[in-house]
């Protein structure tokens, strides 16, 4: 008989635990010994798809009330899938963020690792049903969904999806709202024509939306507004099965990654142009006490030295305010106290 242990991850009140499968190596057989498998539980896992700064992980942050996924006002800030788990009594909801959808170029511009295209089409395949987050403050890309993702959604067709107007605090026009909406789904739900008193013609062959999307969401990430709908409708889409995590579980990232990623994006919104793709942080203590309180320091390595003095700004200035920025979305994320200290060290 041999023990299977996956890779620790953290509970809500911040204590390491490990999810432990039981395998029989005669049958080759496994059975979850947490939790329990008695299909009282039920069980879906989301992919949430969209272009660089959709807003797909300020909206996982909002359906799960904490700062899972680190966010920014730059684009790629997610840099690979992260799952954020959101238990709610027999149901387990496991979303999937993933990064931005994009081409070569853009990838070989921000030096974005080879995984970054490849994931979103993985989680797709092990994923129950498709979210996809569309900006409608983007007046550049608004008014069609980009090629790439009516591609992966022809490529799972079988599977639900549902669209999310994200946003829409800022676009005031609720006759552009309905617009976009037509557009966006060629007037049809579920492949069927919506019935309107407006008919709905294509002006031209090229594809704009997506037709077989089961149901259409308007919401605003930042304020929260139309989260709770969805919440409900996907528990409701929930079916009978084992859970992937235990109840307290509310990530599968380590708190390593959580804390380089939030570091990251931190660097992300305060440093201007390309500096902080460049920058590399890494953890160089960690510690967590009894009560939950973690210490951590964090090398970030710089390029040369006059890259650290910019990143570092007057007196150490910005550093200081970028510190306080990640101590902050740290103990949102971890709900505990952190105390973080980040060095610059040029190469």
């Amino acid at each position: 008989m041999l023990f299977k242990t996956f890779k620790s991850i953290w509970s809500r009140n911040s204590t390491l635990v490990y999810h432990v499968r039981l395998c029989t190596s005669a049958s080759n057989s496994q059975t979850s010994v947490i939790p329990d498998c008695n299909f009282e539980t039920k069980l879906l896992k989301v992919a949430i798809i969209g272009m660089p700064n959709a807003g797909k992980s300020t909206f996982i942050n909002g359906i799960m009330d904490r700062k899972v996924c680190a966010t920014s006002a730059k684009v790629h800030t997610t840099r690979g899938k992260a799952m954020a788990i959101f238990t709610q009594e027999e149901s387990q909801i496991v979303f999937v963020d993933t990064p931005g959808l994009v081409n070569d170029k853009e990838q070989k511009r921000y030096n974005l690792e080879k995984t970054f295209i490849r994931d979103c089409k993985n989680v797709l395949k092990q994923t129950d049903v498709i979210g996809v987050i569309h900006d409608v403050t983007n007046i550049w890309t608004r008014e069609k969904l980009d090629i790439k993702i009516i591609k992966l959604l022809d490529m799972h067709k079988d599977k639900p999806s549902f669209l999310i107007f994200n946003k829409v605090d800022v676009l005031k026009s609720k006759r552009k709202l309905l617009d976009l909406t037509r557009q966006l789904t060629e007037n049809c739900i579920d492949g069927k024509p919506i019935l309107t008193g407006k008919s709905f013609k294509k002006v031209d062959s090229e594809n704009k939306g997506w037709p077989y999307f089961q149901d259409i969401f308007m919401t605003s990430s930042l304020t929260g507004d139309g989260l709770q709908k969805i919440k409900d409708y996907l528990v409701g889409l929930a079916r009978p099965s084992e859970w992937i995590f235990p109840e307290e579980v509310w990530t599968d990232q380590t708190a390593e990654t959580v804390i380089t990623n939030t570091v990251k994006a931190t660097f992300l919104d305060f440093l201007p142009q390309e500096i902080p793709y460049v920058l590399k942080p890494a953890i160089e203590y960690f510690n967590i006490n009894e009560s939950g309180a973690i210490t951590t320091v964090v090398i970030v390595k710089c390029p040369s030295q006059r890259i650290a003095s910019l990143v570092a700004g007057a007196s150490d200035g910005k550093l200081r305010q970028m510190t306080e920025r990640v101590q902050r979305d740290l103990q949102d994320a971890f709900q505990n106290y952190v105390k973080i200290n980040i060095v610059l060290q040029p190469r």
